[in-house]
């Protein structure tokens, strides 16, 4: 019997605050035509959203995405370990983490 795991893929990046900070994502042969896609960052000890990330679908067909955070939204946030996580909802189907990870901020 085959198996499949829906757990979400872990990419990590750090940023130094203040910055704009952009990120390419493919999904490599996940056809994103129809998706939905949206990104947060958020805090290890509450839980909380602390940034929405931009996301752009940069080829849907091709599977690459951009997520980005303004040199604002990086200003706003202090030295230290957040949380990352980029949700997907394909047509017609549930909302699905499809990436998490860690984000590092350098001040």
């Amino acid at each position: 019997m085959a198996t499949y795991s829906q757990l979400p893929g872990t990419m990590n990046f750090a940023l130094k605050r203040g910055d704009d900070f952009s990120a390419v994502v493919d999904f490599d042969g996940v056809s994103l035509v129809g998706y939905t896609v949206t990104a947060t960052v958020t805090s290890l000890v509450t839980g909380s959203v602390v940034a929405s990330m931009a996301v752009t679908v940069v080829d849907a067909a091709a599977s690459t995405v951009n997520v980005g955070l303004t040199d604002t939204q990086t200003s706003a946030l202090a030295a230290g370990t957040y949380g990352w996580r980029l949700d997907w909802i394909a047509p017609g189907a549930a909302n699905r983490a499809a990436l998490q990870g860690l984000v590092e901020v350098y001040a």
